[in-house]
């Protein structure tokens, strides 16, 4: 009965390598099996609506504004629904900060939302209570915790601008006076805040913008690809690197190849702990130049450079200089208080301050949320201070320092409450667990980096019954039975007159602020009464001086990941599976290194140079085995381990991947310290990686040009770019489409497109791709439609890196169409290459016709055994692929019939205002699709700018997807030689 289920036999869908007697017994089992499996129909239950809700229409999705926070800030989302099913995200263009854009983690919320892995049941030491049971006892904590203003009464909570939480504490804090507040986050930059309370006598928060800047420098900053103002300086640095914009220019220091390095005009690798170092050398070069004599008193800290970096500082000093009010200086999450002062001290020289920066109250509510506050609390545990811990930070047992031991000392406290959506390593160590609600499924509110508030509101009910945070701390002010939309609506209606422009019905103005998704006029304004500090700067570069890593050994550097950040999104397949920017592995992370220090340690390659040696790393009487991989650019004697894997807690897709770095960090050196004893030990690692060739050979696949050699009309540019555009010579007829309405095309700016691969998940998301797993990516058979090719030139220590996302193309003579038997890959009218999957029988003969690699191949079963949950959440426009068939971008095809239908109701034409999956998602704007029939859409003048290329031109495909070359802009000094 269990085999009768089934389309295929046990063990069809395991991934081996099947010999000729196996074969024929899989074919006839699968032939006997046909007829009676056709038969079989899976179990449902269907309730319809009593009465169908006004404006639900059955088929028809509504979007729903609402907002999501990391790190404290908020992001501004618009999610679609169908039947109050989320079914998509993405950005909220009336938003600040998300500007229409998405990270790949706001993608990847839907996956979590419906994860069978999420906790579902409070406990008690393990056992099963209900809600009611933990406000009773919330109530007895507070009623014995009253009598000494809650001396012994602990909130470890995460970086917070929620003004309801906000509020929350302070009743709290009102109720306990002697109670304390602690927020934590492992990735927290204390150094920024650190830094400019010393430069400023205060404290302040640094709001970035890239709209002004001709020149840019990033100290160990990865503004493109990390941190709360990503998506809104994503779009402002790419917009200025379009030639017709004015181009700006990007130096980046820094250990390892980021995104941000990725983009730069000019990179200088160094060790993390030289980066301080780099950074007083430009500080004195400045201060020994006219007009920036208040640096002069920052001269003396400068310290000797090698000629490289001699020569750099002097350059980008000079074009620092020459753009005065019009640079930009930003440091990283990772440096010290002293490179953050300074960054703040060079800005303030350059008169770049409200220009390209300004300095504003602290939105968060605890501006430090390291591993400083989690120290104090873990000393105030050891000393018996604390009898009641209430934690909603992120798994902090797994996140803090290694040498505070925080888990032991968890279970130290008598009365410990846990709120997260997974019962992880610190739900194993907690009194009560309480599940937390998702995002998606919360009221709440927060602020974006700016101070503007949005309302946060659920697309669903919980589906397991969690518990909001606003619920939880409200149970200690004895509100833990009221809702929490209850609680937010009443919060912000009684305090109208704080919101700007808040006049009419109160019901009507809620209504307006949960539709728009924003309260417009709640951002705070910059502080213009402030006054640099040069003398504290001072001090602080000495103390960083005297601090500075020192001896012998390897640097280590520690760096939030990419695709799983801290670990709080490791159990997300779609990221565990989507290629790091940088390395292209999956379902790991790696000891990144460079070719010298590679070279030095031993470490052996085989296979296609994803097999390598695993390391035995030593620092501090601590020691981790961790895979090596060896990354182009990255400083030598120096080895950068990203965080957030090797968890064991209940997340079954996070257990057991890849290596805990966190076991290395300590609360004295949490972001790089040197001393680090590295050997080889027995044994290779495996790594799923998708793109091993790192070199170009040549062929330009994807082309780059100086800006200068773009502006000769005569240079070889322009010369090369001819011959890969126009109609190239074939034997077959081209197709006349000017007699149709619709001509649909895509163009993508290399100039503008960072690799941060947001657009990889929201294709996924839309398309319902299903996940692999690593042992079938390592043998190619990665899903994914979408994928960004990097590509090095230049030497190996120092290359240039270029990105280029590549999908189906929509050749209109496809290679892919005259090869198959069954007429399964056709084109339309209107040139999309288009897939009927009930014809395709899986020769794939269209795969190895295809020159751009685009099309993938269901080798086995993904989707059978998906839990019903993860089915709520697919898009109902798009079928759920079976086994066996062949399949690939389809430029959004269920969004172009869809706004077809909307469009002829309406009486009008498509124009603008559709968009692909991957170009919505984008927050750099490098996507552009539309109409090529007509003259006035934007993807038809960039198919007619001058930098416009097609991709394998020579081969007579006329592909639909045109590229623009990449511009650089470099620094002719640096440039020489």
């Amino acid at each position: 009965a269990a085999a009768a289920s089934r389309e295929f036999p046990p063990g069809a869908g395991e991934l081996s390598e099947p010999n000729r007697r196996s074969f024929m017994q899989l074919l006839g089992s699968s032939a006997a099996l046909a007829g009676v499996a056709a038969c079989h129909q899976p179990q449902e239950q269907t309730v319809p609506f009593v009465r169908r809700p006004e404006e639900v229409t059955p088929g028809m999705p509504l979007h729903f504004a609402t907002a999501y926070s990391l790190e404290g800030f908020s992001r501004g989302l618009v999610v679609r629904s169908y039947e109050g099913r989320p079914t998509k995200i993405e950005g909220n263009p009336d938003h600040r900060d998300s500007l229409g854009g998405t990270s790949s983690f706001e993608q990847a919320l839907l996956l979590g939302l419906y994860d069978d892995d999420r906790a579902k049941q409070i406990r008690h030491k393990g056992e099963p209570v209900a809600w009611r049971q933990v406000l009773a006892q919330v109530a007895a904590l507070s009623n014995r915790h009253a009598g000494d203003g809650g001396a012994a009464l602990r909130f470890l909570t995460e970086p917070t601008a929620s003004p309801m939480l906000s509020e929350l504490r302070q009743r709290i804090l009102a109720k306990f006076p002697n109670a304390k507040f602690t927020s934590f986050s492992p990735v927290a930059s204390d150094g920024a805040a650190d830094g400019l309370r010393a430069a400023y006598g205060r404290p302040v928060e640094a709001r970035h913008d890239l709209s002004g800047a001709a020149v840019i420098v990033s100290l160990d900053s990865d503004f493109l690809g990390d941190g709360p103002e990503q998506l809104r300086l994503s779009r402002q640095f790419a917009a200025h690197r379009v030639p017709a914009a004015g181009m700006n220019r990007l130096y980046v220091a820094e250990p390892t190849i980021s995104v941000t390095g990725m983009s730069a005009d000019h990179r200088l690798r160094l060790r993390a702990g030289d980066v301080a170092a780099f950074a007083q050398a430009l500080a004195a070069e400045l201060g020994g130049r006219g007009g920036f004599s208040q640096l002069a008193s920052l001269a003396g800290a400068g310290r000797p450079t090698d000629a490289a970096q001699a020569k750099w500082v002097r350059a980008v000093a000079a074009d620092l200089a020459a753009n005065r009010g019009r640079s930009l200086v930003v440091a990283g999450r990772r440096q010290p208080a002293a490179v953050h002062a300074l960054a703040a001290a060079l800005n303030a020289a350059l008169d770049n301050v409200g220009v390209t920066v300004s300095y504003a109250a602290p939105v968060l509510t605890d501006a430090r949320a390291g591993f400083a506050p989690i120290t104090t609390l873990a000393q105030e545990i050891a000393a018996g201070q604390v009898e009641t811990l209430v934690i909603t930070a992120r798994n902090p047992a797994y996140g803090a320092p290694v040498d505070l031991k925080f888990d032991k000392l968890i279970a130290r406290v008598p009365t410990s409450i846990y709120h997260s959506l997974y019962e992880d390593e610190t739900a194993q160590a907690c009194t009560f667990f309480v599940p937390a609600a998702h995002p998606l499924e919360s009221w709440g509110d927060g602020r974006a980096t700016d101070g503007t508030v949005s309302i946060i509101q659920p697309l669903i009910a919980p589906l397991w019954g969690g518990i909001s945070e606003i619920e939880l701390l409200a149970a200690f002010v004895g509100q833990g039975d009221q809702a929490a939309y209850k609680l937010l609506r009443q919060s912000w209606l009684a305090k109208l007159d704080t919101v700007p422009g808040a006049v009419g019905d109160p019901d009507q103005l809620w209504e307006k602020w949960l539709a728009d998704g924003v309260l417009v006029g709640t951002e705070t304004s910059p502080l213009s009464d402030l006054t640099l500090d040069l003398g504290a700067v001072g001090q602080q570069l000495q103390t960083a001086n005297t601090a500075a890593p020192k001896g012998a050994g390897i640097e280590l550097v520690f760096a939030p990941d990419y695709k799983v950040f801290d670990g709080r999104f490791a159990n997300a397949s779609w990221l565990q599976e989507l290629p790091d920017p940088i390395t292209k592995v999956t379902w790991d992370n790696a000891a990144q290194m460079s070719p010298a220090t590679a070279k030095a340690l031993g470490v052996k390659v085989e296979r296609d140079g994803d097999k390598l040696s695993i390391l035995n790393i030593e620092y501090r009487d601590r020691h981790i085995h961790a895979p090596a991989i060896i990354v182009p650019g990255h400083a030598d004697d120096c080895i950068t381990l990203t965080l957030g894997y090797g968890r064991d807690g209940a997340e079954r897709v996070a257990r057991g991947i890849g290596f805990n770095a966190g076991a290395l960090r300590t609360s004295e050196a949490p972001w790089f310290d040197r001393g680090a004893q590295v050997s080889l030990a027995t044994g290779m690692h495996l790594f799923g990686i998708t793109q091993n060739h790192w070199s170009d050979e040549g062929r330009e696949p994807a082309m780059e040009v100086a800006i200068a050699d773009l502006q000769n009309e005569h240079s070889a540019f322009h010369e090369h770019v001819e011959e890969r555009r126009g109609i190239p010579i074939t034997i077959h007829k081209p197709v006349d489409y000017s007699k149709v309405l619709y001509k649909w095309g895509m163009a993508i700016d290399l100039s503008k497109c960072t690799g941060c691969s947001a657009c990889v998940v929201a294709c996924q998301a839309e398309n319902n791709i299903p996940v692999v797993g690593k042992a079938n990516v390592v043998v190619g058979r990665e899903m994914q439609w979408l994928r960004i090719d990097r590509y090095y030139s230049g030497e190996l220590e120092d290359p240039e890196v270029v990105v280029q996302p590549l999908a189906c193309v929509h050749c209109e003579t496809a290679p892919c169409e005259y090869v198959c038997p069954v007429n399964a890959t056709v084109h339309s009218d209107e040139g999309l290459n288009e897939m009927v999957y009930n014809r395709c029988i899986g020769t794939r003969y269209c795969s190895n016709n295809c020159p751009y690699k685009v099309r993938r191949f269901n080798f086995l079963d993904y989707t059978s055994e998906t839990p019903a949950v993860r089915r709520l959440g697919m898009n109902p426009e798009v079928t759920v692929r079976s086994r066996g068939i062949m399949e690939k971008c389809t430029y959004c095809v269920q969004r172009i019939e869809k706004k077809r239908i909307d469009t002829r109701i309406e009486g009008t034409v498509i124009k603008d205002d559709l968009q692909t999956a991957c170009q919505q998602g984008c927050p750099s704007d490098a996507i552009v699709f539309g109409n090529l029939n007509d003259p006035q859409a934007r993807v038809t003048k960039l198919h007619q700018d001058a930098r416009r290329y097609d991709l394998l031109h020579e081969l007579g495909t006329r592909p639909r997807t045109a590229y623009l070359a990449r511009v650089r802009n470099p620094n002719p000094e640096l440039a020489k030689g």
